[in-house]
């Protein structure tokens, strides 16, 4: 079946730093998106991936979690 047709739960494709194709599975995605509005929601955590990997990171999450539905 091709991606977007009503009643389908495609996975979720991501890259990952090599280039290599992720496929997320429903669990997977449930997953990644608490952890993003957990990350979206703590200051504390915000503070230390901006520290870990740059500012710019906290945006990435942000683009993610919108794709993936959030609110």
């Amino acid at each position: 079946m091709a991606p977007g047709k009503s009643g389908e739960d495609p996975e979720l494709v991501l890259h990952d730093k090599a280039g290599a194709l992720l496929m997320l599975n429903k669990e997977e995605r449930i997953l990644l998106k608490e952890f993003l509005l957990m990350v979206r929601n703590s200051g504390n955590v915000k503070t230390y991936i901006t520290k870990k990997l740059g500012a710019k990171y906290v945006q990435i999450g942000e683009e993610l979690l919108k794709s993936m539905g959030g609110p």
